[in-house]
């Protein structure tokens, strides 16, 4: 699963640096035996391990997997394989077991009745009335008006039931999806594919968001369409600037994170700020662009990720130079980080909001990916809020000068498992203490997410997801979230000015790399320069 809530997230960073630990091991032993196979299959008498290629497989390896390669034969090209004989070498992708042996579904007793279509829901029509400003640490739109982004991610891939990673349920069978299915890091709002997204776009508009939040984009092509048809329902969007097949940011020590040269690839660093700049350039035309994202959980892809954030600096540092070199409109930089508990998430804020060489290398906004409220109270009454895991995310972030958004959010276990034909799921009770206990503090929340994917998060079926379902379902999920939004709304408030953090010293800096098991402990207090031909 891509998601699993925290619900004890006072040690959860003593869990995270035990599987770190162990991950970490297995990489390594994995790497060498890899090539150990490589050269068994390919009849090589004489193995020579280069560093720079050894780089390369590491690098690769922090952001490919079976999810990337698919269920097929060896390929010596591939960093780890995705066949049953990589068991026997102990070359299998991480992710082999979960993506290539998912359970098969059981057989129904019976075919799967038809769900019932959905229900039509009136909203007024809306467009998004000019660009988002930042004013201390709220957000405002062109009239003044406070804003606060009530979102939802989207990403579909056009899968089917299939794909589900967890228990199949005999009550559901795969159905045959409507649209072609995407890839893992494909785009999924291209002008091409409009009929595929204009409809969900629709069903969005009316679960009452004013905010999607995007995962993959490509640069070279066009979302003239989709950016013009989310202004016209009043949506703003999060627009990522890194991407996992090309102009990816690595999960490795600064600063090989943005100047290691990767063989059939070139420099990291110059692939990564091409291709942002080309995201903005793009993206910045548009006045319904919310934010750029300039990465997304670095330290998930890799325990190495937690030396690689020099690097998210230094490309915040090269975006906001190349917006005032060109005249282009500062459209705000966030970083969307894991919620890794106290006192990880916080040392982690502080040093991304801090500056290091200037005011370029500290995030316009930081965002907090969320999975902690796991049950539907923790106390009676008015004392909900005071025993909620969310309470602790407003001590813990009081320091920020920036505005702070739950970039994702939504647990799917306990009482809100969520299982097909997905009856009941998700209450949403944490959007009240969202909009009314924490509105002081955050400018935002983006549920996640729209589309149901392998993980069982989404809170709509795309066409042909389960048998007898050919157009969009909303499930019940869809309509408590939809409750919600309508029901809870932010007050007027008055942004607080204070000054930016003081970074973490070195100290902190280091235990934190430490205590998450990095080979390489970065220095923190410096910064990658601008990558050549950049």
């Amino acid at each position: 699963s891509r998601r699993q809530a925290h619900t004890t997230p006072d040690c959860s960073y003593l869990c995270s640096a035990v599987k770190d630990f162990c991950r970490m091991a297995m990489q390594l032993i994995t790497v060498f035996v890899a090539w150990l196979a490589a050269a068994t299959a390919s009849n090589v008498s004489n193995l020579v391990v280069n560093e720079t290629e050894l780089a390369a497989l590491q690098l690769r390896g922090s952001w490919h997997g079976c999810a990337k390669y698919g269920c097929i034969g060896y390929k010596k090209s591939n960093a780890c394989q995705c066949n049953d004989l990589c068991t026997n070498y102990g070359n299998c992708c991480n992710d082999f077991e979960a993506v290539c042996h998912a359970p098969a579904p059981a057989a129904p007793a019976a075919p799967a009745p038809p769900l019932p279509p959905i229900s039509p829901i009136a909203r007024p029509p809306q467009r998004a009335s000019g660009s988002i400003s930042i004013r201390g640490n709220m957000l405002f739109d062109s009239s003044g008006q406070r804003f606060f982004a009530k979102g939802i991610a989207y990403n579909p891939r056009n899968a089917n039931y299939n794909q589900v990673l967890g228990a199949k349920s005999p009550a559901c069978k795969a159905g045959q999806p409507k649209f072609a299915e995407l890839q893992y890091f494909a785009d999924p709002v291209t002008d091409d594919l409009e009929q595929e997204w204009k409809g969900n776009l629709q069903a969005i508009a009316d679960l009452g968001v004013n905010t999607i939040r995007l995962y993959n984009i490509d640069p070279q092509a066009s979302h003239r369409k989709f950016m013009q048809a989310t202004a016209a329902l009043g949506i703003y969007v999060l627009v990522p600037l890194t991407r996992g097949d090309w102009g990816y940011l690595a999960a490795t020590a600064s600063p090989s994170c943005y100047n290691a040269e990767v063989p059939d690839y070139g420099n990291v660093g110059t692939n990564l700020l091409s291709s942002a700049k080309q995201i903005v350039d793009q993206f910045s035309a548009y006045g319904n662009t919310l934010m750029f994202v300039v990465a997304n959980e670095i330290e998930q892809l890799d325990q190495n990720g937690y030396s690689a954030y020099p690097c998210v600096k230094a490309l915040t540092r090269d975006i906001h130079r190349h917006q005032k070199a060109n005249g282009i409109r500062k459209i705000p930089l966030i970083y969307s980080d894991k919620d890794q508990g106290a006192p990880d998430r916080s040392t982690v804020a502080k040093y991304l909001s801090c500056e290091v060489e200037s005011e370029d290398d500290a995030v316009d906004s930081f965002g907090l990916n969320v999975y902690s409220w796991c049950d539907p109270s923790y106390h009676e009454g008015s004392l909900n809020f005071e025993y909620s895991p969310y309470k602790s995310i407003m001590t813990d972030f009081a320091f920020l000068s920036s505005p702070m958004l739950l970039t994702e959010f939504g647990c799917t276990t306990g009482t809100f498992q969520f299982s097909c034909p997905y009856k009941g799921g998700r209450t949403w009770p944490q959007v009240k203490h969202i909009m009314e206990d924490m509105n002081h503090l955050l400018s935002g929340a983006v549920a996640f997410e729209f589309s149901m994917e392998n993980n069982e998060y989404g809170v709509a079926l795309t066409p042909g997801f389960v048998e007898g379902q050919p157009d969009l379902q909303l499930t019940d999920s869809y309509y408590a979230l939809q409750r919600q939004f309508a029901t809870h709304h932010v007050a007027d408030a008055r942004p607080v000015m204070k000054s930016r953090p003081s970074c973490p010293s070195p100290q902190e800096w280091r235990s934190i790399q430490q205590r998450h098991g990095v080979q390489t402990v970065a220095d923190w207090s410096t910064l990658p320069p601008l990558p050549p031909s950049a």
